[in-house]
């Protein structure tokens, strides 16, 4: 007679066929389950930055609350804390988001191509084009840092690290003979990220025009910081009382050193 008493009783509470792929969903679909995941996620932080950007943007850093950016990214309240839990977490990822933007823009520097050349091609990329849109967004961040400390905190690193690429690009200019020799980088970078500050505030308070004529006088500006030349200097006519006016480089060739 066979034996029929039953087995030991399984501990699984899954079904045997748990491990297995969903009903039309090929074996190597899922092998990279994870990797659509995560870019799904990254799509829809990209989504919240945007819709965050905006909200800062049209009613100011205090007057936007984690509401308001969840109707503009057109999702629930729940879901958006779900990828960022306050608002200074959504500061910290826009942050995040222009450091990885920086980096991106100094790592296209051609090391091979003439220096002032590659600082224009910088200054045309922060400074023409939407930058009063993201002027008006740093001044929002940069008045929160005055007062919350851990804004201040999130914002003060990436001033650092671009301070840091300047130095490396100046000294690499420095070596080349394309700046001055006795010109102190460390120094000068600090100086440029002052001047480039001011042209964000002026991008946003004066909206009439696209920002060529102020990085024009900003880029003459450093040029005669880093060359010795003469920049921003009046004619022999306007000097005499003639129009007033900036007297501009005729080019921007390597100075010699």
């Amino acid at each position: 007679m066979t034996d029929r008493r039953p087995g030991p009783a399984s501990t699984s509470v899954l079904p045997a066929h748990a491990d297995a792929p969903p009903p039309g969903q090929r074996p190597e679909a899922r092998a990279h389950e994870p990797e659509r995941l995560e870019v799904q996620r990254t799509e829809r932080r990209d989504l919240i930055l945007r819709a965050a950007e905006r909200c800062f943007t049209s009613f100011g850093f205090h007057r936007t609350t984690m509401q308001l950016v969840a109707k503009e990214a057109g999702m629930s309240q729940g879901n958006l804390y779900r990828y960022f839990p306050s608002k200074n977490a959504i500061v910290e990822g826009l942050v995040e988001r222009d450091r990885d933007e920086a980096r991106r823009r100094f790592d296209s520097v051609d090391p091979g191509a003439p220096f002032w050349d590659q600082f224009r091609k910088l200054g045309e990329d922060y400074f023409i084009g939407d930058a009063q849109c993201k002027a008006a967004l740093c001044i929002e961040i940069w008045a929160e840092a005055t007062r919350n400390p851990e804004i201040d905190a999130i914002n003060r690193p990436i001033e650092q690290e671009i301070v840091a690429r300047l130095v490396a690009l100046l000294e690499r200019a420095q070596v080349r003979g394309e700046i001055a020799a006795d010109i102190d980088c460390a120094a000068a970078a600090q100086m440029i990220i002052v001047i480039t500050s001011g042209l964000y505030v002026r991008s946003a308070l004066r909206r009439d025009g696209d920002g060529t004529e102020q990085l024009e006088r900003a880029l003459e500006a450093v040029y005669g910081l880093l060359s010795g030349a003469p920049a921003l200097r009046l004619s022999r006519s306007e000097a005499s009382g003639g129009h007033c006016g900036p007297e501009r480089p005729a080019s921007t060739q390597e100075p010699s050193s």
